[in-house]
């Protein structure tokens, strides 16, 4: 069964800014769809705690961002 993800988690994950493996932190940021350009806020994320970048998004984040870019 897959872990379920919450704010305030933390994880090992690569960052391609930092070319490494780093300690990430989940974070609920707003998110821009490339396509649509449009803005989602609240979506859980995995920062990297070196230079503050997105590095990751949880499958259980997926749903929201789909939701989203179909009620455009």
């Amino acid at each position: 069964m897959a872990r379920e993800w919450t704010k305030g988690d933390v994880a090992a994950a690569y960052c391609d800014r930092c070319h490494r493996t780093v300690r990430a932190y989940f974070q609920l940021r707003t998110i821009q769809l490339r396509r649509t350009r449009l803005d989602v806020p609240d979506v859980l994320v995995a920062v990297c705690a070196e230079c503050d970048h997105t590095v990751a998004l949880p499958k259980q984040s997926i749903p929201q961002l789909r939701e989203a870019g179909l009620s455009k």
